[in-house]
């Protein structure tokens, strides 16, 4: 099976294939360089727009935590813990050194790259289908608010589907190279190991490659001379190309398991979790309609007759985008039986597989119904586009939360953390929760080679509060005011102000004897 896209025909008289008809060249290649350039640069463009709205969340926050040390022990940390976001931490390292640490130098990092992603969407749609169906698939990419919201995201998701996406279209010139492939399963292999370097979990992507390279092993298409066996050969490339991608990749996964124990977050999978794995695409109304825009794109072909669906659905299409989009998530969800190792951004990679088959199904709809069709998409994403830019989007509105300390905070004052995932949010912000003395902690992050520090056991925490005035209790929790912190019963401690921001809970507390 070859996965080089259809020929350029159009419908003669009495059903015949005639020759498309010439375009004048100079029109021809503008029009061209057009429809390949505008998904990257729409894509762009979104990802830029407002990038340094929303506030830094937690996780962002453990970026910060990471790259602002030296890249020495930033090495030692990565020995110690988040391997996994080792390769990121090291881009994101040389990225502040010249850009700070503010929103938009961190996050242009994930912008440019879900440029890539769709750059790579476009042209797997060209190959695969037509010009056409590769423009709708990456501007749809670009419409997804999930794409907006992981493309403004100082984490390595983004650049994980950049590469998902880059390896996708490799394989599909691998598939379809009418000599030899040797070249482009190099570069196959070297995305296959940057996206393992990246971020592990991109690995899952392996298997579903190997189902589509097995459905082409079994339709190998023209055989070249004197090669009986082009479907053994084509599967022993790859399998070579994938085994030494995973042999380099394997120290990483080693070092990463050994960290597992900081992951215990990771809940085991119900069906919630299936419930809401169409939130990859965006809310419940865009991804139906997406969905449906999918379906009837295939019923509209399935009308025109075999030759027609053959067209606009190429074989090709559905062997790398099913397996793409079903496999990941199956993988991931079956080993959290075992041991919970997913959530919904570790699948972030498989969103292409969506567009492309969307890009398909406008295609299929003609140049007109295609475009209007891709309109209305537009517009349905238009409010959750907006939702992820308000300053709270990613969940925890630590700029505003920092804001309030560093307006209130008085000198002598102690801060405690009652959430583990809070215990980075002051790297993200220099003013408020940084300049708080940390009373928990026993060994600062550097001197101890982790992302947030080691902290006291509570009988040595309530030893120091005995110097304290006034604490801060930073607490991250989604619904009504937390309780009173155990850490402080008896101690004489009484809440004096409390604030909300997003999910962050500032609770002031203050000692009851004037003399303190």
């Amino acid at each position: 099976m070859s996965l080089a896209g259809p020929p350029a025909v159009l419908d003669g008289p009495a059903g015949q294939a005639v020759s498309a008809p010439r375009r004048r060249p100079g029109r021809g290649v503008a029009g061209l360089l057009l429809m390949r350039a505008a998904p990257p640069a729409v894509t762009l463009a979104m990802m830029l727009w407002w990038i340094q709205r929303p506030s830094y969340w937690r996780d962002e926050g453990a970026t910060l935590a990471a790259v602002q040390r030296p890249f020495g022990e930033l090495i030692r940390m990565l020995g110690n813990v988040d391997a996994v976001h080792g390769a990121y931490y090291m881009i994101i390292w040389v990225v502040v050194r010249f850009g700070g640490t503010g929103e938009f130098a961190t996050r242009l990092p994930s912008a440019l790259a879900m440029a890539v992603a769709a750059a790579g969407v476009a042209a797997t749609g060209r190959r695969l289908v037509s010009p056409r169906a590769g423009l709708f698939a990456g501007l749809i990419f670009a419409a997804l608010p999930e794409v907006s919201w992981y493309g403004q995201d100082a984490r390595s998701y983004a650049m994980v589907t950049a590469l998902a996406t880059t390896a996708s279209y490799l394989l599909v010139r691998v598939l379809g190279a009418a000599g030899s492939r040797r070249g482009w399963l190099a570069a196959y292999g070297l995305a296959l190991t940057g996206l393992g370097l990246v971020n592990i979990f991109g690995l899952v992507l392996i298997p579903a490659h190997g189902l589509t390279v097995a459905l082409a092993a079994r339709r190998p298409g023209d055989r070249p001379a004197g090669d009986r066996r082009p479907g053994a050969r084509l599967l022993a490339g790859w399998l070579a190309v994938a085994g030494v991608a995973v042999a380099l990749v394997s120290p990483l996964c080693w070092l990463v398991w050994r960290q597992r124990a900081p992951e215990n977050w990771l809940k085991t999978p119900g069906i919630h979790t299936l419930a809401v794995l169409p939130d990859l695409v965006g809310p419940a109304g865009l991804a139906g309609v997406v969905l449906l825009i999918i379906a009837c794109g295939i019923a509209s072909s399935a009308a025109g007759g075999r030759a027609r669906i053959r067209a606009d659905w190429p074989a090709a299409l559905p062997a790398l985008c099913l397996p793409w989009l079903l496999l990941p998530p199956a993988i991931l969800l079956t080993g959290s039986l075992i041991q919970p190792v997913y959530t919904l951004r570790y699948v972030l990679f498989v969103l292409p597989a969506v567009t492309l088959l969307a890009g398909a199904a406008l295609a299929a709809f003609g140049r007109v119904a295609g475009t209007i069709a891709l309109a209305i998409v537009v517009l349905i994403a238009l409010p959750a586009q907006l939702e992820v830019r308000w300053h709270g989007a990613h969940g925890d509105n630590i700029r505003m939360a920092d804001a309030i300390v560093a307006a209130a905070r008085r000198p002598g004052d102690a801060v405690l953390y009652a959430s583990t995932g809070a215990r980075n949010m002051p790297a993200a912000y220099p003013d408020g929760l940084a300049a708080l003395r940390n009373i928990a902690l026993d060994r600062g992050p550097v001197a101890s080679g982790t992302l947030a520090g080691t902290y006291l056991p509570a009988p040595a925490v309530r030893g120091r509060l005995a110097g304290v005035r006034r604490v801060w209790v930073v607490e991250v929790r989604k619904d009504a005011m937390p309780l009173r912190l155990p850490l402080l019963q008896g101690t004489g401690f009484r809440l004096v102000r409390k604030w909300r921001t997003s999910d962050i809970w500032l609770m002031l507390y203050r000692h009851r004897l004037p003399g303190r």
